[in-house]
């Protein structure tokens, strides 16, 4: 066997233990002075904007809710629990105002603002913060896109008292007052009014940097860490990104709750292989790595080579999954992709199980529907008579009774017939061919490959697709603009099924939707979902929604990745088991992630000539059985 230069590589490195004498040195380097503890984190995807009103990626979104508060965050078992509200709770019907305005339950919330928290600046978070946020979503609901999913709903928000706010929720169509079940979450980044004022919501929403330029402190939130005053050129450069502890979070007098290290640096990488090598050498202290670089690192840690390192993979608690969308809109360059049919087949001429299992590496499930498994209480999964099965023959079938067939002058790939739905609709002329485009991002490289193995086992049904390769900060203004067939691109969610569901309803089209769906049962059953208040009720207009957008193929969900993450256990203790306690992921961007709040940096004090002396003596023993783990079998969670 020979082996790879990255191997060899690797295998030196234990001969001379490079990891640990990292690990004594990691108070000291990048963005840091001596005596500083710092926590090193590396990306691939980059944060898109340091605006919250603008960044969509979820690396911006981690980015968010290290500096700014949401109202409610979940802990580590995915319960919600209160931020910089204490309390959430629908208003009784026996309250004298509901008596009054003959509101229904469930169509005021109230809540409760903690009295500790204040902004990076210095200045109190009050109940006028939280009415300004909440009615500058609800009032611009058009501009201020970001928070769509919470505010479509929203009427408007009042300052009951010093420490109390009502939010009446209401049918955007009628003016009515309709009950908001989601109301106990809402994901929106508190902004600090006093910066604010003079700032109109088009500008927020689509011009401004997120910056305070020339003021001392750059990003004014109130959430655990607090940017420098260089973070935009950093940012701009690429380069990494640092946040220093803010001493006077709120969490220190309400919960007892403190984070015990100095600082985050984040990194951004443009390979896996450089993020790998640079956890290994301890530059990084945390990672998620695409699944063949984890896997290569689980063969080292297994064969005993590579040390001071554990790993995870699981589902990922944002119920993150990738699909291939299709492009609903009547725009784009082929729609008699719009035929149903044209849709189902391609959905059975893709092999789930082997995308999970061999493009994923086994770091992944087959994806279903809109709710990802990792929330039992919400997920549907579709009945065996519903699956759209994996079977080559049978969407051939579809395709030719159909109306979708070869001819002399194209024997390899499908045309539209006069009697196919897309030239009795038109959205197709006779004669026009099965061939679509895919745009996949850069920064995904398992998507790449999916792509690939999509254009052969559609080219086996008589599709055509010609896939392009493009930065994500490309991808979403062709997707927005419904320039496109089909994408490979992906969601996360808040753990309320509102979220997801209103992302592919009619009401999403001013913003959120990607993909243009549109089904009328679809959305009767969004707004029943809303609107109930018996969680077991709820779930059958939850799981309908999830059935009816399944069986339209809209979506292709191709996969639950599961996050695939890998920490140095000699720098840092603390990480606790995400098994037990999901929300602990660094993937939980809803703001008050306990993680960071027991995390610890190990002081250094072993000797670096010992480290030196145990790696040496110890090579020998690991060199063979490296070679045998190296492609050791796939392993789905640890």
């Amino acid at each position: 066997m020979v082996l790879s230069r990255r191997f060899a590589i690797a295998l030196f490195a234990s001969l001379v233990m490079v990891v640990p004498v990292a690990s004594v040195l990691v108070v000291a380097g990048e963005g840091a002075a001596e005596g500083e503890s710092v926590l090193r984190i590396g990306f691939l995807q980059k944060i898109d904007s340091l605006n919250p009103l603008m960044g969509g990626s979820d690396t911006a979104w981690m980015f968010y809710g290290l500096v700014y508060d949401t109202p409610q965050c979940v802990d580590g078992q995915m319960n919600i629990v209160g931020n910089l509200c204490s309390r959430a709770v629908a208003v009784p019907l026996t309250d004298p105002d509901m008596i009054a305005n003959d509101e229904p339950y469930g169509s005021v919330w109230e809540y409760t603002v903690v009295s500790d928290a204040k902004w990076h600046d210095g200045e109190p978070f009050t109940v006028d913060d939280l009415v300004f946020n909440l009615n500058l979503n609800a009032d611009n609901y058009e501009s201020m896109w970001a928070n769509q999913p919470f505010t479509y709903f929203m009427s408007y928000a009042e300052v009951i008292d010093e420490e109390t706010v009502r939010v009446h929720f209401y049918d955007r169509i009628s003016g009515e007052p309709t009950p908001a079940a989601y109301g106990k979450i809402l994901g929106i980044p508190m902004l600090p009014k006093h910066k604010l004022g003079d700032m109109s919501p088009s500008e927020l929403a689509f011009s401004w940097s997120g910056v305070f330029d020339g003021d001392d402190v750059p990003l004014v939130g109130t959430g655990p860490f607090m940017a420098q005053a260089d973070i935009y050129q950093s940012w701009q450069d690429g380069g990494p990104i640092t946040l220093v502890r803010n001493p006077d979070y709120h969490w220190g007098a309400e919960k007892g709750e403190y984070v015990k290290f100095d600082k985050i640096v984040m990194r951004f990488y443009e390979a896996a292989s450089a993020m790998e090598d640079d956890l290994k050498a301890g530059v990084l202290d945390v990672t998620q790595l695409p699944p063949d670089n984890f896997e290569e690192l689980e063969a080292g840690i297994d064969a005993g080579y590579t040390k001071g390192i554990a790993t995870y993979s699981g589902l990922r608690c944002t119920q993150y999954f990738t699909e291939v969308a299709v492009n609903m809109n009547l725009a784009g360059p082929n729609p008699s992709r719009l035929d149903p049919v044209i849709r189902q087949a391609l959905a059975k001429a893709m092999n789930k199980e082997y995308i999970a299992d061999t493009l994923y590496l086994g770091y992944a499930e087959p994806g279903s529907t809109l709710i990802s498994p990792v929330n039992p209480t919400w997920h549907y999964e579709p009945t065996s008579s519903e699956m759209l099965t994996y079977d080559i023959g049978a969407a051939n079938e579809m395709l030719e009774a159909a109306g979708y067939r070869y001819t002399t002058d194209s024997p390899r790939v499908r045309v539209c017939s006069d009697d196919s739905l897309a030239v009795r609709n038109g959205w197709a002329t006779n004669s026009t061919t099965l061939s679509y485009d895919m745009v996949v991002r850069t920064e995904s490289p398992e998507e790449r490959v999916i792509a690939a193995y999509l254009e052969s086992q559609w080219r086996s049904v008589g599709v055509d697709m010609d896939y392009t390769i493009v930065d994500e900060s490309d991808l979403g203004p062709i997707a927005y603009s419904y320039a496109y067939d089909m994408i490979i691109w992906y969601w996360s969610s808040d753990i309320d099924p509102n979220y997801q569901l209103f992302c592919q309803s009619s009401f999403a089209w001013s913003g959120w939707s990607d993909n243009k769906y549109y089904n009328a049962s679809y959305d009767a059953n969004y707004i029943d979902s809303v609107h109930e208040m018996d969680r077991v009720v709820r779930k059958t207009y939850t799981d309908n929604c999830q059935r009816i957008h399944y069986e339209d193929a809209a979506y292709m969900i191709l996969a639950y990745p599961y996050q695939t993450y890998a920490w140095r256990t000699d720098t840092f203790t603390g990480w606790g088991d995400w098994s037990e306690e999901p929300g602990r992921s660094i993937d939980n961007f809803w703001s008050g992630n306990p993680l960071w709040f027991d995390l610890e940096p190990v002081k250094p004090g072993t000797s670096t000539m010992m480290y030196v002396a145990i790696g040496v003596a110890s090579a020998g023993a690991v060199a063979v059985p490296v070679i045998f783990f190296l492609r050791r079998r796939r392993k789905a969670s640890k």
